[in-house]
């Protein structure tokens, strides 16, 4: 990496970090005016700078020496904005996605093949689409209970990170790593359940379709990918099967059922119901300004166990980086980097010691 793109890494990362010129170089010991050629690429840095510039900055070192992956316009916040996004959205992808790219060009993660089909040109096609995907994974018509592990089998990786309250929902990326492509999606963990698996189940779609990078998708397109997520996490045979099953509750009672049963939010579900002509637009229109609380759900004996929040990782993912380590092909600090604070030092594997065969075949040759 030439001088000049270091530095730029080098001043968003102080600008991130509300730090000025001289805050910096306080910290790490060098003049203002050091810290300033730096950024400017007009000065040479050594490793050991490097290392104190990365800690007191509170970033990686991957991510000042790393490649970047390409710029990322994939960024939803739900209904409105779409292509909105924020400097730690960008960050947290841009570091996932090159941890990715750094794991399956190590061969330390196999990736799946990628199931794609074309974008919907409408609803009807949407719907096609979620089946077909669903036949390909032969998840018939039931709940889909690990999103991120149906995710993987088609190549895309999630980490949902704490982006904040009111920040975008979600992002993802397409990752080169010599000749395997792999997605990197991040979901914003300060949002609720609901929303988190809507906003993941659309950025599979924009996966799925093979357009992350399209950064003129229009309204209309994000309409469909919508469509495509509801009908993935809430398919029509599933829906009216729950709908059916509980055919003497009232109509409000049987969409809490399908919503909790499905693990999506209240306005996917009435959504759904609507879609399906379920209900009409009146009881739609009641629905939405009536939104249900803790209590509707456990009154019916409805509540589910909702993902955790806080940071969270792929299960595959989080199984590569340990056997990893557990080989000794990385090192400690390298795996808690990796893992992004989801488990501590003590709660790594126990590396195994070596065996008595070992240590007699290291000593061969050497005189007793």
């Amino acid at each position: 990496m030439d001088m000049v793109t270091l530095g730029g890494r080098i001043a968003r990362a102080r600008e991130d970090a509300e730090m000025t010129q001289e805050g910096l170089g306080t910290a790490v010991e060098l003049e203002r005016s050091a810290i300033s050629r730096l950024e400017s690429g007009e000065r040479k840095l050594n490793v050991p700078e490097l290392v104190r510039i990365a800690a007191a900055l509170n970033r990686p070192l991957s991510f000042f020496v790393e490649e970047p992956v390409p710029a990322v316009v994939s960024r939803r916040t739900d209904l409105t904005d779409e292509h909105t996004s924020t400097r730690q959205l960008d960050y947290e992808l841009e570091m996932f996605a090159s941890d990715l790219r750094g794991l399956v060009s190590r061969g330390l993660l196999t990736a799946p093949a990628r199931f794609s089909v074309a974008t919907p040109r409408d609803l009807g096609g949407a719907e096609s689409a979620a089946r077909k995907l669903r036949q390909y994974l032969k998840l018939g018509s039931a709940p889909i209970e690990k999103l991120s592990a149906v995710a993987e089998r088609v190549g895309l990786f999630m980490y949902v990170a704490p982006i904040g309250k009111g920040g975008p929902d979600g992002a993802c990326v397409e990752v080169e790593a010599g000749d395997t492509t792999v997605g990197a999606a991040v979901i914003n963990a300060d949002t609720p359940s609901g929303r988190r698996r809507m906003t993941f189940a659309h950025e599979l779609g924009h996966w799925v379709f093979g357009d992350a990078y399209d950064s003129s998708a229009s309204p209309e397109t994000e309409t469909l990918i919508r469509a495509f997520a509801i009908h993935l996490l809430a398919p029509r045979e599933g829906v009216l099967a729950a709908w059916n099953d509980k055919g003497s509750w009232p109509m409000r009672d049987r969409v809490l059922f399908v919503a909790a049963r499905f693990r999506i939010s209240w306005t996917a579900a009435s959504a759904q119901a609507r879609n399906l002509q379920l209900i009409d637009h009146t009881e739609f229109e009641s629905l939405q300004r009536n939104e249900p609380r803790t209590g509707d759900y456990m009154r019916l004996e409805l509540d589910w166990e909702r993902e955790s929040i806080g940071a969270t990782l792929s299960r595959g993912y989080v199984a590569a980086v340990l056997e990893a380590y557990n080989n000794g092909q990385l090192t400690q600090s390298r795996t808690l980097e990796l893992l992004r604070g989801t488990i501590g030092p003590s709660d790594l594997p126990e590396l195994p010691g070596a065996s008595l065969d070992d240590l007699r075949s290291s000593f061969q040759g050497h005189d007793t």
